[in-house]
């Protein structure tokens, strides 16, 4: 029997980037599409690891697999290790005060990848759905892992002492419940996901 049209799919092993930390000296990949070409059943997942000390020094870390493939600083919420003890610092490890406390703990599906994004937050921007904070049920949404930069994912004119487009130092890691990381940082992080598939998942603990 003559079988006619055959064909025959190669699939080629990747790999993986080293296991350590990223420092923030890298340069920053620019012109990196959205992963959409990924698949799915992606093995990278994200897991952000508070640090009650000093949220704005916590860590996000990029997994695939079983492989910790990179851990970057990451921040979320307002608190720092200068208000650690204080009122205002209680409220910003407190994930049910919106706008000021860090995201709720829990896993997150991922819900968007945008590369030039053009609204409040600009450039890079991962897309996290709604959550409720424990015990209160307060939910927080409008939740995104993104950095500060222009659409065309650029450093902004600086504007004050704080530039919303314009990395202006380690205070920009706070948030109002978003994670935050260096702009080379998200910018390594797509251009891995743009080779090795979007994160399927974000764990927050």
């Amino acid at each position: 029997m003559n079988l006619t049209g055959k064909l025959i799919v190669v699939i080629a092993a990747t790999s993986v980037l080293a296991t350590g930390a990223v420092t923030a000296t890298a340069q920053p990949t620019t012109d990196v599409p959205s992963a959409s070409h990924a698949a799915a059943a992606s093995p990278v997942a994200l897991v952000f690891v508070k640090n009650a000390k000093d949220p704005s020094n916590s860590t996000l870390q990029v997994w695939n697999g079983r492989t910790r493939v990179a851990t970057y600083r990451a921040g979320s919420g307002l608190g720092t290790a200068a208000n650690n003890g204080t009122a205002k610092g209680k409220q910003s490890r407190n994930e049910c005060v919106k706008n000021v406390g860090w995201l709720p703990n829990g896993k997150y599906r991922p819900s968007s990848f945008e590369t030039s994004r053009n609204k409040t937050i600009k450039g890079y921007a991962i897309g996290l759905p709604a959550k409720n904070c424990y015990p209160r049920k307060t939910e927080r949404n409008a939740l995104f892992i993104h950095s500060e930069m222009t659409r065309d994912r650029k450093q902004g004119p600086r504007a004050g002492a704080d530039s919303p487009q314009r990395w202006d130092g380690v205070s920009d890691y706070k948030s109002n419940g978003c994670i935050k990381l260096h702009p080379n940082h998200i910018a390594q992080l797509f251009s891995y996901m743009n080779k090795h598939g979007r994160a399927a998942l974000l764990t927050v603990r």
